[in-house]
């Protein structure tokens, strides 16, 4: 009986013990805030094709940039002592394809390239460049092309790729 008892003790005072470490971490993170961070506005680059000086292209990096940063425990602050500046470089569609017969296969690859300078204090702490591309492979008997225009979802797909491994490359 006393053996049973000790045994529960044990269990109990463990259970209480992670307890307690769960609620000192929650607490932690509530009153010790996470770092802040400024996105600066992003600077379309492109000199060449559909998507050259395109606004919304820019915005949605900032917000793309935005979502990783959050998800990385950066609070987003305007005015803070870090700032992200991001330019893009390079967005572009490869496309590659290879016939026989009447058998047609395409490759379309969306190619960005970004720029990233990490500032602290007005001071620049770190600078990376960053080439992704996300990829569209197509296999038909028919001899259709309608080639290199923008696929939405891999254009989207390469623009979440890229901020990711800046962000990675930077912080």
């Amino acid at each position: 009986m006393n053996n049973a008892f000790a045994i529960t003790a044990k269990i109990v005072s463990v259970i209480i013990g992670m307890s307690f470490t769960v609620q000192s971490y929650f607490i932690y993170k509530h009153f010790v805030p996470s770092e802040p961070i400024t996105v600066a506005p992003v600077e379309n680059k492109v000199q060449i094709g559909a998507l050259a000086g395109n606004r919304n292209i820019a915005f949605g990096v900032k917000n793309i940039l935005e979502e990783y940063l959050v998800v990385k425990e950066y609070d987003l602050a305007d005015g803070s002592d870090k700032v992200l500046k991001v330019e893009i470089l390079y967005l572009d569609v490869f496309k590659r394809e290879a016939n026989l017969s009447i058998f047609h296969g395409a490759t379309d690859a969306v190619v960005i390239r970004l720029r990233g300078t990490l500032y602290e204090k007005g001071k620049v702490v770190s600078k990376a460049i960053v080439e992704e591309q996300a990829d569209e492979v197509s296999m038909s008997t028919l001899l259709v092309d309608e080639g290199g225009k923008f696929n939405q979802q891999n254009l989207s797909s390469a623009l979440k790729k890229s901020c990711n491994s800046l962000i990675n490359k930077l912080l």
